[in-house]
């Protein structure tokens, strides 16, 4: 290796620690800077739970237009689907709590809501599976001027 190759590496090594480091102090000078009670969302988490959600939504719509008749395994994989969606969209801030997403903040409650109703008609006797299946309705409601 001649010297000159020998300080464009240096030089290439100490880039990559700085950069680290600078991205390192970034995300601990986030958590002091902002209350406890904020939850910061990185735009790679919002990414990952939305595409959770949308998983999740897809499956509950394919348990729901194969069939005309539910049954009760069915009914519990519906249930369970409609509870991770609820427990994914807490994740993003549902309630008082602010995020640093201020779409999801306007819109998180009205779709928790549309879960929760979900859910109840779900374990109903008998179940009611319509509010399940219009709750794509509720990701496009918030979606409907976003590109993928």
């Amino acid at each position: 290796m001649t010297t000159s190759q020998l300080y464009r590496f240096v030089k290439l090594v100490a880039a990559v620690i700085l950069s680290t480091t600078i991205v390192y102090g970034c995300a601990q000078i986030r958590k002091v800077t902002y209350p406890p009670e904020f939850i910061y969302l990185d735009q790679k988490d919002v990414t990952n739970k939305m595409v959770l959600m949308s998983i999740y939504i897809r499956q509950l719509n394919q348990i729901l237009s194969r069939k005309d008749s539910i049954d009760s395994k069915d009914q519990a994989r519906i249930i369970e689907l409609l509870s991770s969606i609820n427990s994914t969209a807490d994740s993003l801030g549902a309630g008082s709590i602010d995020t640093n997403h201020l779409v999801i903040d306007n819109h998180i409650d009205q779709f928790k809501y549309d879960v929760n109703t979900a859910i109840s008609a779900a374990m109903a006797d008998p179940p009611n599976y319509f509010v399940a299946g219009q709750l794509s309705g509720s990701c496009v409601a918030c979606h409907q001027f976003r590109k993928f």
